[in-house]
């Protein structure tokens, strides 16, 4: 059971990294773009640790940390346009 919670836990650092790292490295100034790449390589560790070393592609737990994270992004997203809406319309 701890090894599932340890790598759903990594797959979502590893996806919020990745992402992170993304966004910074293209939209930041001179000076965060390289914290940016940073992340972007620990992202891109992560991955390699969690598909090479811990959990192959095939276990469930890697699935269902992707899909964790998904619905996390997802609930979050549809909470901002709710927030904006009660926003705007008052």
């Amino acid at each position: 059971m701890m090894d599932i919670v340890i790598s759903m836990g990594l797959v979502g650092i590893m996806l919020s990294m990745l992402g992170m790292g993304l966004l910074i490295a293209y939209y930041g100034s001179s000076k965060t773009r390289n914290v940016g790449f940073l992340f972007l390589i620990i992202g891109v560790g992560l991955a390699y640790y969690l598909t090479m070393e811990v959990t192959p592609w095939e276990e469930v737990a890697f699935w269902n940390g992707m899909l964790a994270f998904i619905g996390g992004m997802i609930g979050g997203i549809i909470g901002i346009i709710v927030f904006l809406i009660a926003i705007i319309k008052s």
